[in-house]
């Protein structure tokens, strides 16, 4: 049996052990998958012991940055994001990937939507804007950041470094309303990498969806609640929306595909995400 897990601090909201085992059910997989609760202080130890017996796991918050300290190799992409979300383990190697990137392409590309010569405005610059940035940048995407004034640097330094690692152009918009209306103009998908929206305060909106123009493809990494404000609002007014479901469907995919080889049936991995989601309202 194939031993799989997640492991971050804390873990007891995810959907993955719900999402993965769904999928070993489906294909007669022989696998398990579970959630481990370790704070930064156990990980290397977690780590080191997960290397005989486990076949991969996925990292989460807090330790996507601090787990490539255990890590032997990193996949280009993984290098390049600087973070890792996916371990492989073989032969008592760990090999870290990084799947987020490609779960938003994916998620996208599910819904008809590509990312390549397409304008994209990211809102945060967190660990999750990172991934955007750099696998939208791989897929042949204009990139611009926005993040709130506080936090403005962030969004600097991550469009500095996503332009020394790729040759890209990232630019950096301020947060304030009259500079969004002005750069929304030429905006094709606009993408809330953070954390607002999220349950339980579900009636925040990272920016009011009154000032998106038409045709822009409005993306929500939040899939919990399925349907943020900001996706109710743009949806209201006939604009398309992606929720963060997909992304978290996809990415899990690659991963599935990384650690076991198999190609996982989405809809039974968006069914078993979105049935759990019901049951938690």
């Amino acid at each position: 049996m194939d031993l799989l897990g997640l492991v971050g601090h804390p873990v007891g909201h995810s959907m993955s052990k719900v999402m993965h085992e769904a999928v070993f059910r489906k294909l007669g997989v022989s696998a398990s998958y579970e959630l481990f609760d370790v704070e930064s202080g156990g990980l290397k130890s977690f780590i080191e012991g997960a290397r005989e017996g486990f076949t991969g796991l996925n990292v989460t918050i807090p330790h996507k940055v601090s787990v490539i300290d255990f890590i032997d190799e990193l996949s280009e992409v993984a290098e390049l994001i600087g973070a890792v979300n996916t371990v492989k383990f073989e032969d008592g190697r760990a090999f870290g990937f990084n799947t987020d990137g490609i779960g938003f392409v994916e998620s996208l590309r599910h819904e008809g939507v590509g990312v390549c010569g397409k304008n994209v405005l990211i809102l945060g610059a967190g660990g999750a804007a990172r991934a955007i940035t750099f696998q939208s940048i791989l897929e042949g995407a204009f990139v611009s950041l926005s993040n709130r004034e506080e936090e403005k640097q962030m969004a600097v330094d991550l469009a500095s470094e996503a332009c020394g690692k790729t040759g890209g152009s990232v630019l950096v918009v301020d947060m304030d309303l009259e500079s969004l209306k002005s750069h929304l103009a030429g905006v094709d998908i606009l993408v809330n990498a953070t954390p607002l929206g999220m349950h339980p305060r579900t009636e925040v909106s990272v920016i009011d969806a009154g000032i998106i123009p038409e045709g822009v493809v409005v993306v929500d990494i939040v899939y919990n609640p399925v349907e943020t404000k900001l996706l109710r609002e743009a949806g209201a007014r006939g604009l398309k929306t992606v929720s963060g479901v997909g992304m978290l469907v996809h990415q899990g995919a690659e991963a599935e595909r990384i650690w076991l080889g198999i190609e996982p049936p989405l809809e039974t991995m968006y069914k078993a995400v979105l049935t759990a989601l019901d049951v938690r309202k």
